[in-house]
């Protein structure tokens, strides 16, 4: 299985919190989807302030 990159990790973490719509719901999305190294990715990769939308 590919892994996946720290930006995938960031667009669904950013999904999740969309689709939870509140902090409880949010955690369930993403401890339903994501493992702890994929969230801390995607943390950092939030926290970078790079863009999660387009193809690079």
């Amino acid at each position: 299985m590919a892994r996946k990159t720290d930006k995938q990790c960031a667009q669904q973490a950013l999904a999740a919190a969309i689709v939870g719509r509140t902090e409880s719901g949010t955690k369930d999305a993403l401890n339903i989807t994501m493992t702890r190294d994929e969230m801390r990715r995607a943390q950092a990769y939030l926290n970078s302030g790079k863009p999660v939308t387009g193809r690079r």
